[in-house]
């Protein structure tokens, strides 16, 4: 928008105006009024004018900084490289003055930027790593400005930016920033503020690349393996001091050179417990981010290091510990913050899968063990489940199934399944039922002597109706995460996976959907009311089908029904993803050519059925709702019984039935073609056996394939012979003049069809390949000898050739 600059005065020259001016800045920066494509060069001057008269007025000050910050983004080259330098020295007086706390974010906000813009010009960063940087940074670091608790992310930020744009020059105050952040570790804004510990670990990953690089960088690679190893020391440090009364755990030594922590002293063991649990969990928020953040040169990964801390606590859990001493307090307090702990302890799990992948290969047994270790303790006895209640742990296994999902596609078929499977599907299988309480009340038959009116008696015969408080929320993310890595899983190890569990997560997934196809409500199928969950759902039953066991057949038939009822999901985003995985099957349910696939034994198949499921049949008893029954006969006591429903299997599951086609209608005599390059007779695949007899995988036609039948009541046209069509063109043809005839007497030639290697039609599948019988013809020939028909009729009739007359 043109001419909005002529606003600024307005704004800038009045005291009403000030109070406005934040929006007319949004204003700009929504119409980018500064930038060169919008505003012409005089009305940027003037801007630029009032910006240093606004910065070099100590009253007005924190208005300039507040110009700046949207003229920095938005200003050309020359205008930005002609005053930075200025700029950032008049922006940092801001941090000099008695109002710094109230203007230190605007002021660190504008220095962050300028900052950033600058290094990509040699000449001002020269400029300013002589001038400013280090005044800069010392600034910065002072605890006044530091440990106040309302400027100090902002503080970092700027902190952050100076370390990763002029490390060179940050090299000289190295000592001085790494002290100024140890000294925040054990402080207790970050335990609650999470965005205050994320840019305090992004700074404590800066530091190994301040300094000179040295040769080819190998400077910056040695402080960067030895800056990890002094966390992962302090780490075991830490847990040294959080478990030194667990016998199970031992003490593990720490290097020579660990990081300079302060000491932590309390009488108080419990407040002493929680310093060392805060510790804990920002060191690891540290090692996380120096192993994912970008480094100069490539990171010399102490793998086996890592993976040493990290089985060392995720070999503890809060159950082993509440259960060794009760009355012990302390260790009550380690059980309650195991999870936490391991929380951490799983992000660092996750980025050094993340940064590792493949060279993780050879220990891919050990990251496996370590997921479904964290799944075994925190998991919850399927009859202790109820419906509408949060399970505990619920987060920490929706995290153990967010990694997972990484580890899996970093991995894929080598992640390590193995001797694992069944119990970790097992866990993830027990996370996608559907719970329900099957509860009946029994009521109390009356007393003989009591006297009860028939209304009375026919309402106590009854049977009672239990209110129950749901939290219809519960559980959804666990079961969201489990579903999402259950088609990971499938999507890169499917065929690599028993058909067993192929068949049992079949049951599991089409049972619910079926259902919700039939028109259950949705907060009876809890925590499938989550749209999230449903649309896990449908995902996981498209890899299903997509990525089947060779020795289970997908559940094609029942995908195609379920996802065209999604289509009609309530939700947009759930329909949307059904219209996905339909547009994915597509090339299944029709193919463009015959299948690869032979048929599956049926004495295989039913070995697979009579196998015991993973989830010891609670599959059906979470999946079915079980029917009402009637109250006993005898006098019984007020009890609640839960009834076991019947297991449903996947050839009970109801679906519309598939649609007939009519004898006679044109669907019945479509004739899918094969493929014009097909092998040479030689090497094409018979139909028949060596014996004559038929062979029914072969004679079988692929899905989505329709073929004309030998029953069908439409007959193929007689196809001509070749005397026939010989007697046709003769007939066509001019008769010749008498001079034309040969005075020859005619000679009689004995000619034979030949098997030509031009394609063949398909025939009838009911009956066998029979070879066309051999014909004699008598032509005359010309007066060359040679029959002018021949080289006409081989073109025309090639088709014809192998075609019974």
């Amino acid at each position: 928008m043109d001419g909005l600059l002529n606003l600024l005065p307005l704004y800038t020259e009045s005291v009403e105006g000030e109070h406005n001016l934040g929006q007319f800045l949004e204003t700009c920066r929504a119409h980018q009024s500064f930038g060169e494509l919008v505003a012409n060069e005089i009305d940027l001057n003037h801007a630029v004018g009032v910006i240093n008269s606004k910065l070099n007025n100590p009253d007005s000050r924190t208005e300039g900084a507040l110009l700046l910050d949207v003229v920095i983004t938005q200003c050309g080259t020359d205008t930005f490289t002609s005053n930075c330098v200025l700029w950032t020295q008049q922006v940092m007086r801001l941090l000099h003055g008695p109002s710094k706390v109230n203007v230190g974010p605007t002021a660190c906000k504008v220095l962050g930027k300028l900052l950033a813009f600058s290094s990509q010009f040699p000449e001002l960063s020269r400029q300013l790593s002589t001038t400013v940087i280090s005044q800069l940074v010392a600034l910065l670091c002072e605890p006044e400005l530091l440990q106040k608790a309302s400027i100090t992310v902002h503080v970092l930020e700027c902190l952050k930016t100076c370390m990763k744009y002029y490390g060179n020059p940050c090299g000289t105050v190295k000592g001085t920033i790494e002290r100024s952040l140890l000294s925040l570790i054990d402080w207790d804004e970050m335990a609650t503020d999470p965005s205050l510990r994320a840019t305090w670990a992004a700074c404590m990953a800066q530091l190994p690349s301040i300094g000179g690089s040295g040769s080819q960088g190998a400077q910056h690679r040695s402080n960067w393996i030895e800056f990890c190893v002094q966390l992962i020391d302090s780490i075991h440090g830490t847990i040294n001091g959080m478990f030194r009364n667990i016998e199970e755990l031992k003490t593990q030594e720490a290097s020579s050179n660990p990081l300079k922590l302060p000491a932590l002293q309390h009488k108080n063991p419990m407040v002493l417990l929680h310093d060392q649990q805060r510790r804990f969990i920002n060191l690891c928020a540290a090692l996380v981010l120096l192993l994912t953040e970008p480094f100069p040169v490539a990171k010399n990964v102490p793998i086996d290091r890592l993976l040493a801390m990290i089985s060392r606590l995720l070999a503890l859990n809060s159950k082993s510990l509440s259960k060794t001493a009760r009355a012990n307090f302390e260790q009550l307090t380690l059980a309650s913050i195991i999870p936490d702990l391991q929380s951490s302890v799983l992000d660092v799990l996750k980025s050094l899968v993340a940064v590792c992948r493949s060279q993780l290969l050879t220990r891919a047994t050990t990251v496996m063990n370590l997921f479904v270790q964290v799944l075994q303790w925190t998991f919850t006895p399927l009859d202790r489940r109820r419906v509408g209640v949060e399970r505990p742990y619920g987060k920490l296994r929706s995290q153990v199934y967010r990694n997972l999902c990484l580890w899996v596609a970093a991995s894929r078929s080598a992640c390590g399944l193995g001797k694992c499977v069944d119990v970790l599907f097992s866990q993830l299988l027990s996370d996608i039922l559907v719970h329900r309480d099957t509860v009946q009340l029994l009521t109390v038959n009356p007393p003989s002597n009591g006297k009860t009116t028939k209304k009375g008696k026919k309402k106590m015969d009854t049977p009672g109706v239990i209110l129950q408080k749901d939290d219809l929320k519960a559980n959804a993310d666990v079961c969201q995460m489990a579903l999402q890595c259950l088609s990971t899983i499938l999507l890169c190890c499917g065929p690599r996976i028993k058909p067993t569990i192929h068949k049992e997560v079949q049951e599991i997934v089409l049972s619910i959907l079926v259902e919700i196809m039939n028109g259950a409500e949705l907060n009876t199928i809890l925590p499938y009311n989550d749209p999230r969950c449903r649309a896990g759902l449908y995902q996981l039953l498209e890899k299903l089908v997509l990525c089947p066991s060779p020795q289970w057949p997908a559940p094609l038939n029942y995908a195609s029904a379920v996802l065209n009822n999604g289509l009609n999901d309530p939700n947009l985003e759930v329909s949307t993803r059904c219209i996905e995985a339909l547009a994915s099957i597509q090339s299944i349910l029709r193919p463009r050519g015959p299948t690869f696939n032979f048929a599956m034994e049926m004495k295989q198949l039913r070995s697979i059925q009579q196998e015991a499921p993973l989830l010891n049949g609670w599959a059906a008893k979470m999946v079915e709702p079980s029917l009402p029954t009637s109250a006993p006969s005898q006098p019984a006591p007020a009890a609640m019984s839960i009834e076991k429903p019947p297991v449903v299997a996947i050839d009970q599951l109801s679906t519309p039935p598939r649609r007939q086609i009519p004898p006679n209608s044109v669907e019945s005599t479509v004739e899918i073609r094969q493929p014009e390059t097909s092998p040479p007779p030689s090497k094409r695949l018979s139909l028949t056996k060596t014996n004559g007899e038929h062979d029914d995988d072969f004679l079988t036609p692929p899905m989505g394939v329709t073929t004309i039948s030998s029953e069908s009541p439409v007959k193929s046209a007689r196809v001509m012979t070749r005397k026939e069509a010989l007697k046709v063109l003769a007939s066509a043809m001019p008769p010749q003049s008498a001079k034309e005839q040969s005075p020859n007497p005619p000679k009689t030639k004995q000619t034979k069809n030949k098997a030509s290697p031009a394609r063949k039609r398909p025939l009838d599948d009911s009956k066998p390949t029979v070879e066309p019988l051999q014909e004699k013809m008598e032509t005359e020939e010309t007066e060359n000898g040679v029959d002018e028909l021949d080289e006409t009729l081989d073109d025309m009739l090639a088709s014809f050739h192998d075609v019974p007359a």
